[in-house]
């Protein structure tokens, strides 16, 4: 059980990465945490659990605040959509990177319900949502695509099917790309 100044502590550095878009060096492994820590208090109060297997040492020269919130929006829309009518289930992160060294791959996985493959193609844009009115504005999974391919410089999928849950692929480079005005 995490104490509560390792909590303040991690909800403080989440809201100043989230706050700003500054750009600077750090662990994977501890922003994994400290989203961990930030969404605590949700998965309690939920039947669902979160796993992660992130290697140490994995360090990047990015955004840490536009990481976390691409994060936090895989996890949270996994709890709004992909277990809908069921009493359990887990949401799975894992993490590894090239061989060449020069971009990390997360997996952001569930065990739920999955997405119709004719869906698959549409969940990106804005608006999509199959929740509407009940807690989905169809944006969550908009504005993470944006932060992947621009802010971070990667890309983004998702792969899945019904009754075999979803994952959503993200891959960004360890250093990020020099943003210009018009980013």
């Amino acid at each position: 059980m995490p104490r509560a100044s390792e909590l303040i502590g991690a909800f403080k550095q989440l809201a100043v990465d989230q706050a700003s878009s500054h750009r600077r060096e750090f662990d994977l492994e501890a922003l994994m945490n400290e989203v961990s820590l930030s969404l605590r208090p949700t998965l309690q109060r939920s039947p669902y659990q979160l796993e992660t297997n992130i290697p140490k040492a994995v360090t990047l020269d990015s955004f840490p605040g536009s990481l976390s919130q691409v994060l936090i929006n895989l996890i949270n829309n996994a709890l709004l959509h992909a277990f809908a009518g069921r009493n359990e289930g887990c949401i799975s992160i894992r993490a590894s990177t090239d061989t060449e060294g020069q971009s990390v791959t997360l997996q952001v996985a569930d065990d739920g319900n999955g997405i119709p493959v004719d869906r698959q193609k549409s969940i990106f844009d804005p608006f999509y949502t199959t929740r509407l009115g009940q807690g989905g504005s169809g944006l969550g999974l908009h504005i993470t695509f944006n932060l992947v391919t621009g802010i971070l410089g990667g890309h983004i999928e998702v792969q899945g099917a019904p009754d075999q849950g979803s994952c959503f692929i993200v891959t960004i480079p360890l250093i990020a790309p020099t943003l210009t005005e018009s980013s």
